[in-house]
């Protein structure tokens, strides 16, 4: 029954309006804009547009694009959403190398640091790992079936990063919830330990990024949510150390 309950939430989402993404290059070298199911990339450095091929087999979007990301060093690049499909981007030649198939409409995407693995979460609140193996510059992958490696108990989840190090996979949610799960060392054996949870958002949990202190190089989470609120956490015990509101309305209650 809840199965289809959510299934008709999906259905009844059909018509709405999947809003405009972009993301910046690491070095600004390009920057993606999906707007519908159009991805659209430019070249920052030599002015222009970039010609996206596609040879997965599988080709480009048919559906509303939901997530969009950079790898760290910006040599992938990962987009997908309501068609089901996550593909994956070499950026020295916009070449589609690999198209991954997922049970239900994707919400949002991760790389590792490493380049070594590519996650998504789908609107079931599953999270999926694909691993990327050997070089994958200008080559073609053979599209791999993902494993799920955590659920979230049919929350939507809104936001997924890896931590730096590659140990932790963090995960967002609209249930206000963010858990920090050990990144196993074999996606197949599941995400079973979780490290913490880091709660204090009132509403959904929108955003997820990392922060690194100049002075102790220690790394740190931030999140933002529905609730006009900007949170720094230590992700490792779920610590919040603070809270930025940014909210009108905050601010004036203050001044009353």
């Amino acid at each position: 029954m809840e199965e289809t309950n959510m299934d008709d939430c999906e259905h009844n989402r059909e018509s709405e309006v999947a809003p405009a993404l972009i993301a910046v290059h690491p070095t600004q070298k390009s920057v993606a804009v999906a707007v519908g199911s159009n991805l659209r990339v430019y070249n920052l450095q030599e002015g222009c547009s970039v010609s996206l091929v596609d040879d997965s087999g599988v080709h480009m979007h048919k559906d509303s694009i939901r997530a969009i990301r950079y790898g760290a060093e910006g040599k992938l690049f990962v987009s997908a959403g309501d068609d089901k499909l996550v593909k994956i981007w070499v950026t020295d030649s916009w070449r589609c190398i690999s198209s991954v198939s997922s049970e239900k409409r994707v919400t949002a995407v991760a790389i590792s640091n490493d380049g070594r693995f590519v996650s998504f979460a789908d609107k079931f609140g599953v999270i999926y790992a694909v691993e990327i193996e050997g070089s994958h510059e200008n080559q073609s992958l053979p599209n791999k079936k993902a494993v799920p490696i955590l659920a979230h108990y049919c929350s939507i989840i809104t936001s997924l990063e890896f931590s730096p190090d590659g140990q932790y996979i963090i995960s967002a949610d609209r249930d206000f919830k963010i858990r920090v799960s050990v990144f196993p060392e074999k996606p197949s054996d599941g995400a079973h330990e979780i490290q913490s949870f880091c709660l204090g958002h009132s509403e959904f949990v929108s955003c997820l990024a990392f922060i690194c202190s100049q002075d102790s190089q220690q790394w740190y989470l931030l999140s933002g949510g529905g609730d006009s609120t900007v949170r720094l956490w230590d992700f490792t015990c779920g610590s919040l150390l603070d809270t930025c509101h940014v909210g009108e309305d905050y601010y004036s209650q203050k001044k009353e």
